[in-house]
């Protein structure tokens, strides 16, 4: 079972790197909190997120390269992805050392 977590195709496996890179970026900048809204509240309607994209590239490029972009916008369009890249910041937001989680008393 450990090829589970793997993308099962070349195409898949791009978006996912490129949606990493977007994750880490968004997680660095401490934007995780408004992406995370942002992404939920587009789901029902991530086709039209994806070309909502189309609109928003110039702040988006401020993130991603512009050969990636396209790759971006494309996994938006899939309701798989976007709950991935949801996931991601979660985890990533979670993983922060500033994050504001529980803390441990020594």
């Amino acid at each position: 079972m450990s090829g589970a977590c793997e993308p099962p195709d070349p195409e898949v496996a791009r978006q996912r790197e490129v949606l990493e890179r977007f994750a880490r970026a968004v997680v660095e900048r401490r934007m995780a909190t408004p992406a995370i809204l942002f992404f939920e509240s587009v789901r029902p309607l991530s086709f039209v997120a994806g070309q909502t994209l189309a609109f928003l590239q110039p702040m988006v490029s401020v993130l991603l390269e512009a050969p990636d972009y396209d790759v971006f916008r494309e996994a938006i369009e899939d309701r798989e992805n976007l709950q991935w890249l949801v996931d991601r910041l979660e985890a990533l937001e979670a993983e922060r050392p500033d994050a504001g989680g529980p803390r441990q008393e020594e």
